[in-house]
């Protein structure tokens, strides 16, 4: 599993310029995400939000959200690519947050910070496979 703690992760330098590794494809993707609680909470399972994903890479995600989540905020994510696949289950970091104006929707963007090797490699298989089929890719 890859796992990176939450200090060695540079929010800045996600934000400011990064070489992708991973290609990223424009998608409609639904996940469910929920805000990690602080050490002494309980965790609710009722407190799981449904979105749908802006685009999707093998090292992190982007959507949209009526709430405003601060940037550093730890993630629980289920991203499903079908009703016919298990959801892959991994955590993230917000490393961006875009308010949309003259709206209450922000731009989340989150970077994977604990997702089995495997479920990574789905990610990519699924974004590769897009590319093949839906034509706009984003290479930033």
């Amino acid at each position: 599993m890859l796992k990176l703690k939450t200090n060695q992760i540079n929010i800045s330098k996600c934000e400011v310029s990064e070489r992708r590794k991973y290609q990223r494809v424009e998608k409609a993707i639904i996940i469910r995400f929920r805000i990690r609680p602080q050490k002494g909470q309980a965790l609710a399972p009722s407190d799981w939000d449904m979105v749908g994903v802006n685009d999707l890479s093998a090292r992190g995600l982007f959507f949209n959200s009526s709430y405003n989540i601060e940037i550093g905020t730890v993630l629980d994510l289920r991203i499903g690519f079908s009703t016919s696949t298990v959801p892959v289950k991994c955590k993230g970091i917000v490393t961006r947050v875009k308010e949309q104006p003259h709206t209450s929707i922000f731009g989340i963007a989150t970077a994977f910070t604990e997702i089995e090797e495997h479920e990574k490699e789905m990610i990519d298989r699924f974004v590769n496979a897009t590319l093949h089929s839906y034509p706009t890719v984003l290479n930033y």
